[in-house]
């Protein structure tokens, strides 16, 4: 490790480096401030300039000025934490006026022996409490991550990497191509560790991680826009808490599919068509180059590489294909067309991905060549693995062999005419079922060598003594896990099994693997697909569990390192809930001790009686779209001619939620966790803070304001004045953990809150496996009435149940919200909170949903299906990914008893009744012919409030109002950005309100 007094010197230079090497974003940049010493003395302990600081108290001074200038003068993000209130208030005070807070500060009260985050998560703390409260040191190790160092007024301490961490620092695990761990840490059951970026990926993906680091490299296609800022690109990670490191443009032209990149404790050596390239772990400088001479090898082409005791082999060879890199213009997640790949035919070993003739054995400190053996014949190095000592390698319809790697000469050379027919020749892949044709399909144990994979009809299974036939199966597409007590087979439909290795016996049937997806192992599980989602096959009970908001990524399964587990990011959409790359830790000891958590419900007004009341009017917008229902209706007319009569800015550094309108006064939330009251004339009357992003607009009810926020908390406020009457705290824990450039609990409050009869409704959760929480709250005194925390493993039997994934409302008497993928709509009885939900004990999901909170530009649009005093109905239909939707449309009254289209709630196939039929045909009144889009409805008795833009101009929002009966526009004005989900509303003057992504809030009024 380097040196502190080393770090000090180079940390300028390499902050250099990386503003040069890797451009970031101008609102990602650090802003060089003038500093205090005591934040001096803090940057210059720093071995890192990017990644998650815990600041633990204030200086003697009080000065919150430490928080903002760490981040100003680093890429940091700080999470802080003191006893005092009056501290958390001035650090979250001094970061909102610096467009910090809930971007790149957060502030909470905590006990000092008691850190709010999940473990292992922080690279560097930093304690400012007095010497006579010392901080608890295990508490501080258990929040750093290994090789991370708190600082004490008069100490360091360092976290050592835990024994029984492993890496997979193969794109296999390792060189023999078995992608099972032998990781001792990353063990049942789980919690999440962080949901970062990149969300989407390019096509092809390859990962290995090493040395507390993942490193990606994306691919030459993009199926979907949202994958192209990443094409040809090489990204380093965090792999505790998600931080992107460093990124690198990787050449184009080269197919990357293949074993080419190597992970090791300070470097990644990756290989293409010209060289192996040593790259510094810290800095993502290029440290050295390995260049093969082009005579020994017919061409400069790396073709597949291994490392073994430090020693480094590889396949080397001619020129091959070069692919295109394909920029897309779709929208939406989706699926992408197969078949696309060029090369992938591997129609001629000379020009073909992967084939060479000479293998090569290379010292990297000197780059000496120890050893080379060159073939007549070209080698598919799709189908190379080694271990023990040798290298095993196949040629296409010609032989098997096997290399001794001390001294390079060949241990045996099998042409076997029983073994190549069992073999076969080479299969057409590159389809969803099949799988990759780029995919390896060679493994090897101690004794055994294996074929299997996409292009292969049998598995095939040879003696690694001399390469004769042992045994074979009829299906050769499976995926393959090499374990001790035997071979697991991943397989289509019913051809998933356990094997026994010496005879190929079945031992036991293997739950349907789905598409192409990679299988992979920890050291009590097995992952791959199932039909949506991932299974977990238990390999102690043999027992299928479901996690169903993610399935493995398609190129790299489920990837176990550094006592974590690896999920995406994803180039589709297929029965997904949470996108982006996800990672996975064990419960046990991931959070501070139960004994220790600060109590759930805590009052700041000694009178929670006694509020200030609000005028009170009727017809106002007290809630998200209106009301508990979400029904986006009112009483009110809306005039026949608006103006706008002002605007004013809530926030420049976040994105707001939805107005909601009473007593004359607007309340809007924002996603940096600050609550802001204005008056009609759009005044700041009050704002106020809660520790994490507020995703859905606060609630009003009986003179109080309620919100729900991404700490895990309820909060009331006196709606006129503002003041702090209670919060509680729905999460089970104080857990916080990275999500999407965010900390936020665990167990976020992020689909709102409602009211009714006097209760306060929330629910705190993100994915079934970690728990989803409901309450019941007395909405005066903040009290538990009941609570339901089970519903997140609905079904025991394969442990997947409700995830929270839309925002929180009332209908026929129960709390529902957007359950995830197994479950469309989660369903709570108001009087129980008992779950209605029926149990699943399939592994299966089928429901896709993209959540806002966490995903703003895919869960925006809405939909409306409302219908009329007169039975005629509203129709517009929008997946919530932007990719599909129907026109706006009014249709006749439905007959009596005749029954209505059943249609997805989350709108993935917006088009899906068109394209099956409706069971009652009905007569269109009109059909609005301007192919719009709309973030928000407000529907009055004559007239519907729109806003939202034409479908190809999402540059020209809009807020207009439509004729219902006619279903032309009476006055339309256009907006300077896109108005929120559900982002209008209007008071009982018909004063209507408009909060746009840009953070303005704007009053139109009667002309």
């Amino acid at each position: 490790m380097r040196t502190l007094s080393i770090t000090r010197l180079m940390l300028p230079l390499f902050i250099l480096f990386l503003l040069i090497q890797n451009p970031v974003s101008a609102d990602d940049q650090k802003q060089i401030q003038p500093v205090s010493q005591i934040t001096k003395s803090c940057l210059n302990k720093l071995n890192s300039d990017r990644g998650l600081c815990v600041v633990l108290g204030l200086p003697k001074t009080g000065n919150a000025s430490l928080v903002t200038e760490l981040v100003q003068n680093s890429h940091l993000q700080v999470y802080f934490q003191s006893e005092s209130p009056e501290e958390v208030n001035q650090v979250r005070k001094l970061a909102d006026q610096r467009g910090l807070l809930g971007q790149r500060i957060f502030a909470d009260q905590g006990k000092n022996d008691s850190i709010a985050l999940a473990s292992n998560l922080a690279d560097v703390i930093f304690v400012q409490i007095p010497t006579d409260k010392p901080a608890n040191q295990q508490e501080l190790l258990r929040v750093l991550r290994p090789q991370g160092t708190a600082y004490t007024t008069d100490s360091e301490i360092t976290k050592p990497v835990p024994e029984g961490n492993d890496y997979w620092d193969h794109p296999y695990h390792r060189p023999d191509n078995n992608p099972q761990s032998t990781d001792q840490n990353a063990r049942s059951p789980y919690r999440t560790q962080f949901l970062a970026d990149p969300k989407f990926s390019p096509m092809p993906e390859v990962s290995v991680a090493a040395g507390g680091k993942v490193y990606k490299a994306f691919g030459h296609i993009a199926h979907k826009q949202n994958q192209n800022a990443i094409l040809n690109t090489l990204m380093c990670i965090n792999a505790y808490n998600g931080t992107i490191l460093w990124k690198r443009k990787l050449p184009e032209g080269f197919m990357i599919h293949r074993n080419t990149m190597i992970g090791t404790e300070d470097a990644l050596l990756m290989a293409d068509n010209e060289s192996c390239k040593i790259i510094d772990s810290e800095t993502g400088e290029i440290r050295d180059e390995i260049v093969i001479d082009e005579k020994l090898a017919d061409g400069p082409v790396w073709k597949w590489m291994g490392m073994q005791n430090g020693t480094l082999y590889a396949l080397i060879g001619n020129k091959e294909v070069k692919v295109d890199t394909q920029k897309s213009a779709r929208r939406g997640l989706g699926h992408w067309p197969w078949g696309m790949w060029k090369g992938h035919d591997y129609s001629d070993p000379k020009k073909a991905f992967g084939f060479g003739r000479t293998f090569v054995a290379i010292n990297p400190a000197t780059k000496k060549v120890l050893w080379h053996f060159r073939d007549k014949d070209y080698i598919d190095s799709r189908g190379v693995c080694m271990k023990n000592n040798h290298i095993f390698y196949y040629c296409p319809d010609k032989f098997l062999a096997c290399l001794n790697i001390e001294n390079g000469k060949q241990v045996w050379k099998n042409d076997d005419k029983k073994l190549l027919a069992s073999i076969g020749s080479n299969q057409k892949a590159q389809h969803y079922v099949t799988g990759y044709a780029t995919t390896n399909y060679i493994k090897c144990s101690d004794d055994y060598l294996f074929f299997a994979g996409p292009q292969r009809l049998h598995l095939v299974t040879a003696s690694a003594a001399d390469g004769y036939l042992m045994w074979e199966k009829e299906h050769g597409n499976l995926q393959l896990v090499l374990r001790k007590d035997g071979i697991y087979a991943a397989g289509p439909k019913e051809t998933g099994m356990k094997l026994d290795y010496a005879t190929g016996e079945k031992i036991a049937s293997l739950p349907t693997r789905r598409a192409c997806t990679r299988a992979t192992g920890s050291v009590d599980s097995i992952f791959f697909r199932t039909r949506g989602g991932t299974v977990r096959l238990e390999t102690e009970s043999h027992s299928a569990q479901h996690i169903a908001p993610m399935r493995p990524p398609c190129q790299d399964g489920v990837i176990v390192s550094n006592g974590l587990l690896y999920w995406g990011p994803w180039m589709c959409g297929c029965e997904l809930s949470l996108y982006g790359h996800i990672c996975l830790g064990p419960e046990k000891n991931s959070a501070a001790p139960a004994s220790q958590a600060p109590p759930r419900r805590v009052a700041y007004a000694s009178d929670l009686l006694k509020v200030e009341p609000l005028a009170a009017r009727t017809g106002e917008w007290p809630a998200f779209r209106g009301d508990s229902r979400q029904s986006s209706t009112t009483s009110v007319s809306i005039p026949d001619k608006t103006k706008l009569s002002w605007t004013t800015q809530v926030t420049q550094s976040a994105l707001p939620t939805a107005p909601v309108i009473a007593g004359n006064l607007i309340f809007v939330a924002d996603r940096n966790g600050v609550v802001t009251a204005f008056d009609m004339q759009g005044k700041q009357v009050w704002k106020q803070y809660t520790g994490g992003a507020i995703y859905y607009p606060p609630t009003v009810n009986n003179d109080r304001l309620f919100v729900g926020s991404a700490d895990g908390r309820v909060y009331a406020f006196e709606a006129k004045t503002g003041i702090p009457l209670w919060s509680f705290r729905v999460a089970p824990e104080q857990r916080w953990i990275p999500v999407y450039g965010k900390l936020i609990s665990t167990w976020p409050v992020s689909g709102g809150v409602v009211v009714q009869n006097n209760t306060v409704y929330a629910a705190a959760g993100i994915a079934h496996f970690d728990g989803t929480h409901i309450v019941a709250l007395d909405a005066e005194s903040g009290e538990l009435q009941r609570e339901n925390n089970t519903s997140g493993a609905l079904s025991e039997t394969v442990n997947s149940g409700i995830s929270l994934q839309g925002s929180l409302y009332i209908d026929e008497n129960e709390l529902r919200f957007l359950a995830g993928g197994v479950y469309e709509i989660a369903r709570y009885d108001l009087q129980t909170l008992k779950c209605l939900n029926t149990p699943r004990a399939e592994v299966t999901s089928q429901y896709r949903t993209a959540f806002y909170p966490y995903y703003p530009d895919y869960g925006k649009y809405l939909s409306i299906e409302h219908t009329l005093a007169d039975r005629r109905e509203l129709v517009h239909d929008a997946s919530y990914e932007g990719s599909a939707f129907t026109n706006l449309t009014l249709k006749e009254a439905l007959p009596p008893g005749a029954p209505k289209v059943k249609k997805e709630v989350a709108r993935w196939l917006s088009m899906r009744a068109r394209r099956t039929g409706e069971a009652f045909k009905r007569k269109n009144l009109w059909i609005d012919q301007k192919q719009r889009r709309f973030t928000s409805f407000i529907v009055s008795p004559e007239t519907l409030l729109t806003a939202g833009h034409p479908d190809e101009k999402s540059d020209a929002p809009f807020l207009t109002a439509i004729d219902i009966n006619q279903g032309t526009d009476l006055w339309s004005h256009p907006l300077p950005a896109l108005a929120v989900k559900g982002g209008t509303a209007i008071d009982p003057e018909g004063r209507i309100v408009v909060t746009l992504e840009n953070g303005q809030l704007l009053c139109f009024s009667k002309d």
